[in-house]
């Protein structure tokens, strides 16, 4: 079975196919489930086309990766990868909340009056529905996002 995932570049959401297991047996209980550390350590990731992206590029090149990890009716997690690249979403606010996990490279969030909010490994945060601001990451970045579904 697959689903459409949506995971975070920069504040963006994005589609991607991916498979993530089969579906649960009618009238059983839902059961943990845990989070792939080969795909949080970067291993299987899926690359994204960055053509969808450009118009809001600032700077660097998005080569970025994705992989889910979990998709349920209120949330997904998902792990997304980038190499050094800024984007700017005046025109492109994110559209669900978003809470993320830096575990590796710097994550740079600028918001419209200049205020600059920066993130290291091990720092996480709440990205609220409707950022405008820009997005700049720094090294190999990567994170654990938690979307809210639509």
């Amino acid at each position: 079975m697959t689903r459409t995932v949506r995971t975070l570049a920069g504040a963006l959401t994005i589609g991607a196919t991916l498979w993530i297991g089969t579906a649960m047996p009618a009238g059983e209980s839902p059961a943990p489930v845990r989070l792939d550390n080969d795909k949080i350590a970067g291993l299987g990731l899926t690359a994204i086309p960055p053509d969808a992206y450009q118009e809001i590029l600032v700077a660097g090149e998005l080569n970025m990766r994705v992989a889910s990890l979990f998709e349920g009716k209120e949330l997904a997690v998902s792990i997304f990868e980038s190499t050094p690249a800024k984007t700017d979403h005046r025109t492109r606010p994110t559209d669900v909340d978003e809470f993320v996990y830096v575990l590796s490279g710097k994550l740079i969030l600028t918001e419209p009056n200049g205020t600059r909010h920066e993130y290291a490994p091990g720092d996480s945060l709440v990205l609220p529905i409707d950022y405008t601001g820009t997005w700049e990451m720094q090294g190999n970045y990567r994170e654990l996002v938690v979307l809210a579904q639509k």
